[in-house]
């Protein structure tokens, strides 16, 4: 019995929902592809069942701190005979486990696939009896995935190679092709192999609170981040470079708080130290890159931010992932500005240079160095570039090259740059090959975007279009934890006013008479009656909608725009010119016969600035109540309202907790905390 096998090897009393099934898929003989999230307890399906069988278990996991953190929790905490074998070992340590895996004294062994090159190793597997292959992060197999790595084209040998071991696929993030790629590239259900059984499970997240608020400015988005550290708490911070993430540690650190950051840039050991501290409760709060989470477990981590839009769904989803382990609630907000996406293309086209790029590059170097090599920055070679001048396209086209043996490169010692030497002969046909691979890769990386920009505008259940995504049949019927379903940030939906439906109709007809041959950017820049030079370029100065929204501001433009296309009155191509065209629910909204479902922004009817109105007095008063709440409290003063929210209650002088609610940097749990306090002093000085 199964459940008693798992009571003798985990102590546990029961499996977590989706377990049992692919345990007893794999002990019948089957091989399995299983699509889990992240926490939902995917491990165990291999782990038990290599207990189970009778020879050793080979698991693939890409990361050496993964790898490590397993062995020592199997081995430390369920006294499983497990190991590793990495370059973290010396010689000695890896001969003795090898030893100790022949002998048949290991039961779990973990490898990277590069092990796969090692001679000594293939022996190791010839002599033993190999009862089952894990592949973890099996994403990585695919091209479609979001971390494609080479090595792991090896295993797709290795399964033909031992036809007797079941194989099991395992991945927190998965969609349909990716899942086809996977059993392709691994030859599931090929050279006697019965066709995979296929899980798709656990991405319902009930406890997690999805939102994606629009934030106009990074100050937008600073106040969001303060009001969540004080509602929730523990969190991780995601920006997407390492640069963003050195700004909001240091916006955090002028406001007194002492937050750790992890980013590429940092030393492995400085990396290390940082995550443990997080792991070990010394810290509750970390910004980071997305290099910071892969083998973090902590369960009680009740918030994560993203400050900038994520690359793909899969990122996304994994990096939310990692907040209410516990299963208590937890908060994931995505602070959208669509000035950020520009950063995710430069990201695309870094890691996806054109094929005119590419050779453009070649010819360069083949001018250069042909007999002599040349080691320069890429910066360097950008700077030459007519196609391109971003360096990441550059670092990304000198690996390309290399592959179809244009190149060949060198490291140089003392120096970052490589050593680049042309060839004397072109195969024109190995290069054809690697840049019909590279346009592939970048179509498949603009959808991932495109998905991700879809995800944030549409207005749908957040959990249905994750589940919808990875292909998860879970129904969901209103979840009540998203914003879509229960307006968890207070926006509203509510009729628009005259001035907001006015509003609507100019932007429509402008959308609508540009013919859908601009992007929201320069439609934007139309309303607002913008001077810039791209709108001079154009002539759209002329145009008879310039200038109809002109005491908007672009921020509060843009957002409306995003607000009718998740709407379903706007369509955007997508690809790399992502203009706007009106659709036909657009055109019967123009008409009055239909209505817009959006909470469209009202920039006339805002709290005027902090400076109108403000009586002295009353500020001064605020921040004498202010510091004696902090030194309660004990906590820095801005810690329990800022000086712009401040002066924003001496302007507005609100009478009510609605009203209250209305001043920016006030939500429910700070009204909860100091409404009636702050209503009280505004009354006697007011």
């Amino acid at each position: 019995m199964v459940e008693s096998a798992l009571r003798k090897h985990f102590g546990f009393d029961r499996f977590r929902e989706g377990q049992e099934e692919v345990v007893r898929t794999v002990l019948a003989g089957r091989d399995a592809v299983v699509v889990m999230p992240t926490g939902s307890g995917k491990s165990l399906c291999y782990q038990l069942p290599a207990m189970e069988l009778p020879g050793l278990t080979l698991v693939l996991s890409p990361l050496i701190a993964l790898m490590k953190d397993q062995v020592e929790a199997l081995q430390g905490r369920f006294k499983i005979p497990a190991t590793f074998l990495n370059s973290s070992l010396d010689w000695h340590q890896m001969r003795a486990r090898m030893e100790d895996a022949r002998l048949g004294r290991v039961k779990l062994l973990y490898v990277a696939p590069e092990r796969f090159r090692d001679s000594g190793f293939q022996r190791l597997l010839a002599e033993v009896d190999l009862s089952m292959i894990a592949v973890d992060e099996a994403h990585c197999v695919s091209q479609w995935g979001h971390d494609f790595r080479p090595d792991y084209l090896r295993i797709g040998r290795v399964t033909r190679q031992f036809p007797q071991a079941r194989v099991m696929a395992l991945t927190a993030t998965a969609t349909g092709k990716v899942r086809e790629d996977i059993v392709e590239q691994l030859a599931l259900g090929k050279h006697g192999r019965e066709k995979p059984a296929v899980f798709v499970h656990g991405f319902e997240r009930p406890n997690l609170r999805i939102t994606v608020s629009h934030c106009g400015t990074h100050a937008d988005k600073l106040d969001r981040l303060l009001r969540v550290i004080e509602d929730w708490r523990i969190g991780i911070i995601y920006c997407s470079t390492r640069k963003q993430v050195e700004r909001v540690w240091k916006k955090l650190g002028e406001r007194g708080m002492q937050v750790p950051m992890y980013h590429g840039g940092m030393t492995d050991k400085d990396r290390e130290r940082m995550q443990n501290r997080f792991m070990n409760r010394e810290v509750d709060l970390v910004v980071a890159t997305n290099a910071f989470g892969m083998g973090v477990d902590r369960g009680d981590v009740r918030f994560v931010i993203h400050w900038d839009i994520p690359g793909s769904m899969e990122a996304y989803y994994q990096e939310i992932g990692r907040a209410g382990r516990d299963g208590a609630p937890a908060w994931c907000e995505l602070l959208y500005n669509f000035a950020d996406v520009r950063t995710q293309e430069f990201f695309l086209e870094g890691s996806n240079p054109s094929r005119n790029t590419v050779l453009e590059l070649l010819e360069l170097i083949r001018r250069r160095c042909m007999k002599t090599p040349l080691a320069l920055p890429a910066e360097t070679w950008a700077k030459e570039m007519l196609h391109s001048q971003n360096p990441m396209a550059v670092r990304t086209a000198m690996v390309l090259l290399e592959r179809a043996r244009c190149i060949q490169r060198q490291p140089v010692s003392g120096s970052r740059s490589m050593a680049v030497m042309a060839e004397e002969k072109v195969d024109a046909n190995l290069l054809a090959e690697q840049l019909t691979r590279a346009e592939g890769k970048a179509l498949r990386d603009r959808a991932k975007l495109d998905a991700i920009l879809d995800y944030v505008r549409t207005r749908q259940c957040r959990h249905k279009q994750i589940l919808l995504y990875f292909g998860d049949a879970t129904e969901i019927q209103g979840c009540k934890a998203c914003d879509i379903c229960a307006d968890l940030l207070g926006a509203g939906r509510e009729d628009l006013s005259e001035a907001q439906s006015l509003a609507v109709l100019k932007i429509l007809s402008t959308v609508g008479r540009l013919n859908g041959q601009y992007g929201r950017s320069r439609i934007a820049e139309v309303l607002k009656g913008s001077e810039s030079k791209g709108i001079h370029q154009a002539g759209l100065q002329h145009h008879r909608c310039y200038g109809l929204l002109k005491d908007w501001t672009l921020a509060d433009i843009t957002r409306a725009l995003d607000e009718l296309l998740g709407d379903g009155c706007l369509a955007q191509e997508p690809g790399p010119y992502p203009v706007l065209s009106i659709t036909d629910r657009g055109r019967k909204v123009v008409k009055g016969e239909a209505k817009p479902a959006i909470a469209m922004p009202s920039p006339l009817s805002r709290t005027p600035p902090p400076s109108v109105g403000a009586e002295p007095d009353l500020i001064k008063a605020l921040k004498a109540w202010r510091m004696r709440r902090a030194r309660e409290g004990r906590m820095k003063p801005f810690q329990v309202l800022h000086n712009r929210t401040l002066e924003a209650i001496a302007s507005a002088k609100p009478d009510s907790h609605a009203a209250l609610e209305r001043i920016p940097g006030i939500g429910p749990a700070k009204i909860s905390r100091y409404g009636d306090e702050l209503l009280a002093l505004v009354d006697s000085i007011g």
